[in-house]
């Protein structure tokens, strides 16, 4: 009976794989650069050496820090040819008179935008997005969200120093089903600082919230003040397959306190006759959650979001995208294995796939999937970055309607069905 049942297995098996050939394309061996560029690691926040593993809060983090992995990356891609910019008061200026408006720059200040920028969210969306966090004020905001039923209908765009800072903060957003993406690690203004510095504010920032939410990268991330051209757009795509995100309405929350021109019942009217008005196109409304003044406008609007028939979803359900790079919908999805193929816009994650929670994965510090395994030092002071500002020429901007990019990898995995009777092949045999 068991030679019977075994050979008959056997024989079903072999059909099986004939039938559907094992693509191997994403096994990567260990030494690859791929492997290394998203690399296990597995710190808890209540380790008290958990700051150890990242560089310190508040400024860019050194070349020194930046894992090998990522500089080969960089240096595999081709860039353009755009120089780095000079601050100027926030308003980057370029060498050799350079015009940053320029389709070969493309200054989201200047209100360029590309046709992969996600800009203009589809008719009807009010796509829910906030900047800064977390900060002392983000449980208000998460308690309000929770409240009125849209956590997961908000994504946090966070600050690396500030989760450094703060990681239980960030556990909280996530915990609430919020989505998570990237907002550098110390608000700078990217298209001054080098490849290098590009690299490390971005790559850090995506190692940080990786290793908070269960081993998911993230896949978006959000220029500071709006401040990206296409070399800084190149290093976000290429080496970390990261979506750029803007915004074609500033709510201008950022201004309270510090500009006597804009108050709350200002910056809330303005807000309100943008939701009373046309929505063939959709917002994306650069809100905040860095300061009280700024999570009280949220509040002051959102009856007016409902009442006037807005749909609220968050950045990646918007644009109708997968959360992470190597994870569909929620916080909880499975994490994938992905294709790695052989174009220059392709990451790997080299986990097998795994059902476990953000919550359990913090739970036990068992984190899998993540970008690097290199240690630094860092300390644990408040990052102190600066709060993000958008710039008077971006407010509203009407620039040309952004198209949906294609999904930055594809999904590969043995059959189901093959799996399934390899198991039952082994129950055979033992």
């Amino acid at each position: 009976m068991f030679s019977s049942n075994l050979l008959a297995l056997t024989s079903l098996l072999a059909v099986a794989v004939q039938a559907t050939p094992l693509d191997e394309s994403w096994l990567q061996p260990r030494d690859s650069p791929v492997h290394a560029l998203f690399s296990k690691r597995a710190p808890s926040p209540d380790d008290p050496n958990f700051a150890s593993n990242y560089p310190a809060a508040g400024s860019t983090p050194g070349s020194d820090k930046l894992p090998q992995a990522w500089i080969d990356k960089l240096n595999s891609i081709n860039l353009p040819n755009v120089s780095v910019s000079n601050p100027n008061n926030g308003y980057p200026t370029y060498a050799d008179g350079e015009t940053p408006s320029d389709q070969h720059i493309c200054s989201f200040t200047y209100e360029c935008v590309t046709d992969d920028d996600l800009h203009d969210a589809p008719s009807g969306i009010f796509a829910l997005s906030f900047d800064d966090g977390p900060s002392n004020v983000s449980p208000d905001l998460y308690a309000f969200l929770a409240t009125n039923n849209i956590s997961t209908a908000a994504t946090h765009f966070m600050i690396g120093g500030n989760i450094l800072y703060d990681p239980k903060g960030m556990q909280a957003a996530v915990n609430a089903g919020g989505h998570i993406a990237v907002h550098t690690w110390s608000h700078q203004y990217t298209t001054t600082l080098s490849n290098e510095g590009v690299l490390g504010e971005l790559g850090w920032t995506m190692q940080i919230i990786s290793d908070l939410n269960g081993g998911r990268i993230p896949r978006y991330w959000r220029p500071p003040y709006g401040d990206v051209d296409n070399r800084v757009r190149a290093i976000a795509k290429q080496v970390f397959g990261l979506e750029t995100v803007v915004w074609n309405t500033d709510s201008a929350d950022w201004a309270i306190g510090g500009d006597p021109s804009y108050t709350h019942d200002g910056v809330v009217s303005q807000v309100n006759q943008w939701l009373t008005g046309s929505k063939d196109k959709g917002l994306v409304l650069l809100e905040h959650e860095s300061k009280q003044t700024t999570v009280d406008v949220f509040k002051a609007i959102f009856p007016s979001i409902i009442s006037n028939g807005w749909t609220i979803k968050n950045v990646a359900d918007a644009f109708s995208m997968d959360w992470y790079v190597n994870s569909g919908k929620t916080n909880t999805e499975a994490i994938t294995t992905m294709s790695v193929g052989s174009g220059p816009n392709t990451l790997a994650v080299t986990n097998s796939s795994s059902s476990q929670s953000s919550a359990s994965a913090s739970a036990s510090a068992s984190v899998s999937g993540s970008i690097t395994s290199a240690a630094v030092s860092a300390s644990t002071t408040s990052a102190g970055a600066a709060q993000s500002s958008g710039t008077g020429v971006n407010t509203a901007a009407n620039a040309a309607q952004s198209s949906n990019p294609a999904s930055s990898a594809s999904q590969k995995a043995i059959p189901g069905y093959i799996v399934a009777g390899l198991g039952l092949f082994a129950a055979l045999l033992f």
